[in-house]
C-alpha cells in the first residue's frame, strides 16, 4: 500500500514538473489550458475561489515610485484606501480600486476601466483673511465664507502632481471680492483678478504656471 501511494505521489509531482516545464502551471487542474489556469473549485463551499493581487494604501503604492519603471509596464495592484500625498506616479490614484502601471507612455498608475469607484467633490469652507487653496483642494470646491474680512485668494506652487486637476472657488456671501494670487508660478488671467461677490472661479495648472479656465 505504501509502495502504491509513493509511486503515485510521484506520478503526479512528475505530471506537474512536465507542466511546468512547458510553461503551464495549473492550479486545481493537472491540464492547464494556459500560462496560468486557475480552475474553480465548487466541490468545496467553504472555500472562496479568486485571485488575490497585491493590496495596498495609495501612501504605501507611492512609497514604492521607484520600484515601478518600464519593465513593470502592466503591473497591477488594488489600492485599499486613498491616503498620504499624491505623486507624480499615483496622480491618477483618487479612489479605491483596480489600478495598472503605464511604463511605457505615461510612467503613471491608471485605472482599470471601471474598477475605481469615482471621487465624490466635496465642499470646504474658508473664511479666513487670506484663504490658502491647498493641494487637497484638487477637483473639489472652497467656499469663501469670511464675507468682508477675506481679502485674498492664494494658489498654491504648482506640482507635476497638480496637473489637468481643477480648482474650483466660491464666494458665497455677496460681500467680498477677495484678489487672486499665487504662491508660485504665474497667473495666467485677467489682468486684475477678484472672485467676484456670488461668483466663482476655477483654475488649471500645467505644473509650471496656473489658467483661468471659467468665472462668473
Amino acid at each position: 500500500m505504501k509502495k502504491f501511494l509513493l509511486t503515485a505521489t510521484m506520478l503526479v509531482g512528475l505530471s506537474a514538473v512536465s507542466k511546468a516545464q512547458q510553461g503551464r502551471v495549473g492550479i486545481n487542474t493537472m491540464t492547464p489550458s494556459a500560462t496560468l489556469d486557475v480552475v474553480a473549485n465548487t466541490a468545496d463551499n467553504t472555500r472562496p475561489d479568486a485571485l488575490l493581487v497585491p493590496r495596498m494604501t495609495e501612501d504605501q503604492l507611492a512609497a514604492k515610485n521607484t520600484a515601478y519603471v518600464a519593465a513593470q509596464n502592466g503591473s497591477l495592484v488594488f489600492v485599499t484606501a486613498v491616503d498620504g500625498s499624491t505623486t507624480a506616479k499615483t496622480v491618477n490614484v483618487t479612489a479605491p480600486g483596480f489600478y495598472y502601471y503605464d511604463g511605457a507612455v505615461d510612467n503613471v498608475w491608471k485605472t482599470l476601466g471601471a474598477g475605481a469607484v469615482a471621487a465624490i467633490p466635496t465642499f470646504r469652507n474658508d473664511a479666513s483673511a487670506n484663504v490658502a487653496i491647498l493641494a487637497s483642494d484638487a477637483n473639489n470646491f472652497v467656499r469663501l465664507t469670511g464675507g468682508g474680512t477675506t481679502t485674498a485668494v492664494t494658489l498654491p506652487a504648482p506640482t507635476a502632481a497638480m496637473v489637468g486637476k481643477v480648482f474650483t472657488v466660491f464666494e458665497v456671501t455677496g460681500a467680498a471680492a477677495p484678489a487672486i494670487q499665487t504662491a508660485g508660478g504665474v497667473y495666467r488671467g485677467n489682468n486684475v483678478p477678484n472672485v467676484n461677490p456670488f461668483g466663482g472661479y476655477q483654475f488649471i495648472t500645467d505644473g509650471t504656471d496656473w489658467y483661468n479656465t471659467g468665472s462668473n
